[in-house]
């Protein structure tokens, strides 16, 4: 195998504001968008080309990938006229993935394990398709693997609105990691110019079939469909990095990183190139801020993401927050999320200075891009 397919052309409606001007799968996990994440895994499992079926905001991940040389891969796009569905976006790659079995992922989920031995196990068990699984304890949001443990068989793929728990209180289940091998012969499944739901139509056939198969996951899988999904999967991911990185580290820190005075930075953090950190600031734990960042003295900063080209004032507190590409978050400002429900700032927000954000709820405080805030929110 030496190809794989990635699909990158949802809207991302659940993580708005921050995807309307970010495509979903460029959003940034520990510093890097999460696709670009799951091709270095393709990568290391030998992948040498990957076609991205792409449609919304397309222009911005061609322009950042380009043709993949950056990445050491061969990077190829096909670009949707029309909604085509999961199984309709490969079928228009076709021509570009015959010939041999190939990899497909749904392009905004954050992975961290071996694709080597998904790949040994699907050609071991020889069927049509290997779908990863993971285990949760709650399986109703997501398609869920009836399988048979012996044989490792998939007997039936209900999507979420196919499976009802047993006497209604929800139980550990495998469910559906996006992440497929697949054989060429999936092709004859799927018509031609059609929109058709791989999930819907050709699993639970493959599946009739005897012909689907899965592999559970050791390692990192976290859906980013939510807000607090995406912070939580951007510790969880931290966390693993620096727990199998090949040199003990505490922090990720680049090397670039100027700080002034008295800085505390509590394990652990992700930080990235031009950063600038003043005196008397405490970053962290679990804080990852990316390049071009300026944090002004006096700042307290844990369990947040700050993007790009951020300007942080003068004693300014936040947590439990996303803050994206572009802000100014000026002198005195409080932002404060909380498990359920975060702070959001989006591309070019403004927060004028002494204002609190400050989140009680359930529901997110969200702030769409270009907005300036000029007098307190609180959600109780």
């Amino acid at each position: 195998m030496t190809r794989a397919i990635i699909l990158s052309g949802g809207w991302g409606t659940r993580l708005r504001p921050l995807t309307c001007t970010i495509p979903k799968t460029m959003i940034p996990v520990v510093n890097r968008p999460v696709i670009e994440r799951q091709m270095l895994l393709l990568k290391k499992a030998g992948i040498k080309e990957i076609v991205l079926a792409v449609s919304v905001m397309a222009d911005a991940l061609k322009q950042y990938f380009k043709d993949g040389a950056s990445l050491g891969l061969n990077i190829l796009y096909t670009e949707e006229t029309r909604p085509m569905g999961t199984a309709g976006a490969i079928k228009l790659a076709e021509e570009l993935l015959e010939g041999e079995n190939f990899f497909m992922l749904n392009g905004d989920v954050i992975l961290n394990f071996d694709f080597k031995e998904m790949l040994k196990n699907h050609e071991d068990h020889g069927g049509i398709g290997t779908i990863a699984s993971k285990s949760v304890d709650d399986p109703s949001r997501y398609g869920v693997l009836i399988i048979n443990e012996q044989t490792m068989q998939i007997e039936k793929f209900l999507e979420k609105d196919e499976y009802s728990p047993p006497e209604g209180e929800p139980i550990p289940m495998p469910i559906n990691a996006g992440v497929y091998v697949l054989e060429p012969e999936v092709f004859k499944y799927i018509p031609t110019k059609k929109k058709v739901s791989i999930e819907r139509e050709v699993f639970p056939i493959l599946a009739e079939e005897k012909r689907l198969y899965h592999y559970p996951i050791t390692g990192i899988w976290k859906d980013i469909g939510k807000p607090t999904e995406l912070l939580d999967g951007n510790i969880l991911l931290l966390h693993d990095i620096l727990k199998n990185h090949v040199i003990k580290r505490d922090n990720l820190i680049d090397n670039s990183l100027n700080v002034e005075g008295k800085v505390i930075i509590y394990p652990p953090c992700a930080i990235g190139e031009n950063v600038i950190i003043r005196k008397n600031c405490i970053i962290g734990p679990n804080v990852i801020i990316g390049d071009n960042v300026y944090i002004d003295s006096g700042t307290e900063i844990k369990d947040t993401l700050i993007y790009n080209e951020t300007f942080i004032s003068k004693n300014v507190k936040i947590e439990r927050s996303i803050i994206s590409n572009d802000c100014h978050v000026k002198n005195g400002v409080i932002l404060k999320g909380n498990k359920k429900g975060l702070v959001i700032l989006a591309s070019n927000v403004e927060i004028k200075e002494n204002l609190r954000l400050i989140n009680k709820s359930r529901d997110d405080i969200t702030v769409c891009h270009h907005e300036v805030i000029k007098e307190n929110i609180e959600y109780y």
